[in-house]
């Protein structure tokens, strides 16, 4: 696949659990174990869904069924596959948020406004692993690539600890950039 988009996609139902159950029981029933063997589109054609102008370039690489809904990881190719999940939903009469990101087309989405399923609205991408904190550590020591936050307070609490002195965003994205550290705020690309 050329560039991989990594979609989260939660299906969630407060209303109708046996569309999330017959979604889990066609998910499991479609879609092989084996991620070389677990196209999307397995799903849709097991179940007769009309595909025309839907974008089905993924696979799912995880699958797991909770009491409130169902968690699937996807990789897509270049850009998330809404459409797709917006059918499925459609079909199973289940709602969905999606959490996808793709640094190289500069993909920082989250659907979740409420942050009920995925409440990161941050994410820290680090281009330079040599770079040096102020505290004298190095950053790939303290601080994961792809780190993510669920608030602009607990950013820059987080990088106050590791030495990283801004009282605000903008001013810790000043101190960051320098050291080739980047912050992705989480935009939601299907507001209306």
């Amino acid at each position: 696949m050329a560039n991989i988009c990594s979609d989260d996609v939660y299906f969630y139902s407060d209303k109708n659990p046996k569309g999330l159950q017959d979604l889990w029981e066609d998910i499991y029933s479609s879609l092989d174990r084996d991620p070389s063997n677990s196209w999307i589109g397995c799903l849709f054609q097991y179940k007769g869904i009309l595909t025309s102008g839907i974008c089905l370039r993924g696979i799912v690489t995880y699958m797991e069924r909770n009491d409130d809904g169902i968690l699937l990881d996807i990789s897509a190719a270049w850009w998330p596959l809404y459409d797709a999940y917006r059918a499925i939903s459609e079909h199973y009469d289940v709602s969905f948020v999606c959490k996808s990101i793709e640094p190289g087309e500069g993909i920082y989405f989250n659907t979740d406004i409420n942050g009920r399923y995925f409440p990161e609205r941050y994410l820290i991408q680090i281009n330079g692993e040599d770079e040096i904190t102020p505290l004298g550590k190095k950053v790939t020591e303290v601080l994961a690539d792809w780190a993510l936050f669920e608030s602009e307070q607990e950013l820059i609490n987080y990088f106050r600890k590791l030495g990283y002195d801004a009282n605000s965003l903008d001013a810790l994205d000043m101190l960051l950039d320098e050291q080739n550290i980047r912050i992705h705020a989480f935009e939601n690309p299907l507001k209306v």
